[in-house]
């Protein structure tokens, strides 16, 4: 009677112990199916980024590059629009990183 009683504890363990792996598994598979799903979330913000730093830069060169060819003068306007340019990509580029973080 005594082992019957053991061997009963001893179910009821192992019917606990199967539980308890069977709700890690279910966690597990729940954990992975949400990294995956927000595996690539700031990879929008990232991108914005950049193609604003390179839309500045961009349009900075294309109005040195028109005012040199307005004025027929070598390319000083390309060189002083493309560093205004760089340096409104890299303001707004920090200013949307700035944003994205609050």
């Amino acid at each position: 009677m005594n082992n019957q009683k053991k061997i009963n504890e001893l179910n009821k363990s192992l019917g606990k112990l199967s539980k308890s792996l069977e709700d890690l598994k279910t966690n597990d598979k729940e954990e992975s199916e949400s990294v995956g799903k927000n595996n690539y979330k700031g990879f929008s913000h990232a991108f914005r980024i950049v193609s604003e730093l390179f839309a500045n830069v961009v349009v900075g060169a294309f109005i040195g590059w028109g005012l040199d060819y307005f004025f027929h003068t070598k390319p000083i306007f390309l060189i002083i629009f493309l560093i205004l340019g760089l340096i409104s990509g890299i303001y707004t580029s920090y200013k949307s990183a700035i944003n994205w973080q609050k």
